[in-house]
């Protein structure tokens, strides 16, 4: 049997930033091209069923052509012009970016606008698997191309204010193929939603711009969503390995591209995103043989279509909120803020949420301006994270403002992470100049100062509920002191203080503000037996020089057996039931023991996290 480790973080750094909950995306079968099963694609006569208002009014209706120019051109180009645009595409039949076409009659003898109000009123365009149009821009539609007579219908499903960002069907022609594949990987029968990661090193005899991302479709079957990132640090060795559930993705991947059933392929309008000699790529395709197939072996996997590296340069940043806690019980919103610092055009934005998402907004504050919403969804749908088009030049001193509101209908918080049961609150947006930073969060305007604690099922059910909260420090030095063992005694150990040391600074995000860091926490000891439980929540709060902040509330919960002649303890636990494997350090001076771990999150730094608890008569 394997044994894997278990070993409690401080935080993920830049996977939790970029790729790891991304990785559990658990995508609908639906396509954006999916035609309603009464209906063709450009909103054709459909089963026959539908009530044609303007006939019944009498007199065939002609909408107002200065309201086309000045309210419902607009609409329809941004959410219906990626399809009926001037060259129709993605199998559309015709254009509706003129009054004139859209007034001619089709083969049923209705004009455009009969159709137009029709598949708006009935919500049935935008395909299913896209959002639905905002109900304000839908009435307006519909009410235009109808003279009034049509009437929608509120819209209970996912609801975007900009339109997804949809590749044309063709590649452009010059392009050389980079692709990532899985190599005949099995799926056996029994496999139930498996995470496979492929660390994939192409050969790239110079830089390139990648200007197209697809995905490689072979074993449609048991495939369910690929996701490909950047390994930025080089941590993994080429090969394959289970990331799945805990296991994750390393520190430092970039994420870059996804697919699932219903998503198109990711092109830039021209130039690209650079890829060099050397650079490493992780694959993760999450697999399910849910029809029990026999000898499947699946090559699936991500094509990257690259030509010289000229023209416009695009990278990637997170903006949002990286450092929250969800109450249980409620709904809540949290927040985070990105400064810019030179002119820089957005692309595109992937918005991402969790199971408990309800509702998402990125908004530009500008000075001397109202807020402006850029971005907003609501009706969150976890099965449809989208790239969203987003063609807006932002100034320096202009800041992006990313708000994500949460249900938890859960006895217990939840914290961020990369785990589906976690929450995220993230913008993944492509912009030109790429960015200095992958990331961007200087979190709400009011900085964290008290830590939710909810006692995990490692203690006794007569534990305490609400230990005291202890604020601590972040420090930077070459080495901590040792620590000595002692005999325990055993009892209930308070929490009294909590700290961080770093042998530097720097991280791939930035230089750490020591000064302005800080550590929250509340949690306890039971030793009994030489057994010891220890049951700690933490927060830290990394405040940058950049002005980003970043935090990671952790529940860490466990009980190990020790021996407290040897002041370092590493063994399997005994709780929780996974029986994983724990290392830390402790020591014992009067009545206090300490407890420190080890860590190295940060790359090429150390991090001791330590923790001092005092006896309780």
């Amino acid at each position: 049997m394997t044994v894997r480790r278990f070993e409690i973080p401080l935080g993920s750094w830049t996977s939790t930033l970029f790729v790891a909950s991304v990785l559990a995306l658990d995508a609908s079968c639906a396509t954006p091209q999916t035609r309603d099963p009464d209906a063709t694609v450009d909103g054709g006569a459909g089963d026959g069923a539908t009530v044609d208002a303007q006939s019944e009014a009498g007199a065939p209706c002609v909408p107002d052509e200065a309201q086309w120019n000045t309210t419902v051109r607009p609409l329809v180009e941004r959410y219906c012009g990626q399809c009926h645009g001037a060259v129709p595409n993605f199998g559309a039949p015709s254009s509706l970016r003129e009054l004139a076409s859209i007034a001619t009659r089709r083969a049923d003898g209705r004009s455009g606008f009969e159709h137009i109000a029709d598949r708006v009123a009935r919500r049935s365009m935008p395909p299913a698997s896209l959002p639905r149009l905002p109900d304000e821009d839908a009435r307006a539609i519909a009410a235009w191309a109808s003279c009034g007579q049509r009437e929608v219908q509120p819209s209970n499903g996912l609801v975007a204010s900009a339109p997804p960002l949809l590749a044309p069907e063709r590649a452009p022609a010059g392009l050389t193929p980079i692709e990532l594949r899985a190599d005949r990987f099995p799926v056996e029968p029994t496999v139930r939603d498996a995470y496979q990661c492929f660390v994939i090193e192409p050969s790239i005899p110079e830089p390139r711009f990648v200007r197209r991302f697809e995905a490689i479709i072979d074993e449609s079957r048991v495939l369910h969503h690929i996701v490909l990132s950047k390994d930025v640090l080089r941590t993994t060795a080429p090969g394959s390995f289970d990331c799945n559930g805990g296991g994750g993705m390393p520190n430092g991947a970039q994420y870059l591209f996804v697919w699932a059933p219903g998503q198109t392929a990711l092109e830039f309008p021209s130039g690209g995103l650079r890829v060099a000699p050397g650079d490493r790529f992780i694959l993760q395709i999450h697999y399910n043989n849910g029809a029990g197939v026999p000898g499947v072996r699946d090559s699936s996997g991500v094509r990257m279509l690259a030509g010289p590296a000229v023209g416009t340069e695009y990278g990637m940043f997170s903006t949002g909120s990286m450092n929250f806690s969800l109450p249980p019980r409620q709904r809540s919103t949290v927040e985070g803020r990105c400064t810019i610092r030179r002119a820089t055009t957005l692309y595109a934005g992937m918005p991402h949420m969790h199971l408990l998402g309800a509702e998402f907004e990125t908004s530009l504050l500008r000075q001397g301006s109202p807020a402006q919403s850029i971005l907003s969804l609501r009706g969150w749908s976890f099965e449809s994270q989208l790239f969203y088009s987003l063609p807006i030049e932002l100034r320096p001193g202009d800041v992006l403002r990313t708000r994500c509101t949460f249900d938890n209908p859960n006895a217990e918080p939840v914290r961020v992470g990369e785990r589906t049961a976690d929450e995220m609150c993230n913008n993944f947006i492509f912009a030109t100049p790429p960015p200095e930073s992958p990331l961007c969060d200087e979190g709400s305007p009011d900085r964290p100062t008290d830590v939710a604690y909810q006692p995990g099922a490692c203690l006794p059910a007569s534990a305490p509920r609400d230990p005291s909260l202890v604020r601590g420090s972040w420090t930077q030095a070459s080495s901590v002191a040792t620590l000595r063992a002692g005999t325990v005694p055993d009892g209930r150990w308070a929490l009294d203080e909590a700290d961080v040391t770093a042998t530097g600074g720097a991280t791939p995000i930035g230089n750490i503000d020591f000064s302005q860091s800080y550590t929250l926490a509340r949690g306890q000891v039971i030793t009994s037996t030489r057994t010891l439980t220890l049951d700690v929540t933490t927060d830290n709060v990394l405040l940058f020089a950049s002005g980003t902040r970043f935090g990671m509330p952790l529940h860490q919960s466990f009980t190990v057996p020790f021996d407290d002649t040897v002041a370092t303890v590493d063994a399997t636990a005994t709780c929780p039931s996974s029986g994983g494997r724990t290392r830390f350090e402790w020591g014992l001076e009067g009545d206090a023991l300490t407890v420190r771990f080890t860590r190295s999150e940060i790359p090429g730094q150390t991090l001791w996290a330590r923790y001092r608890f005092r006896r309780v008569p």
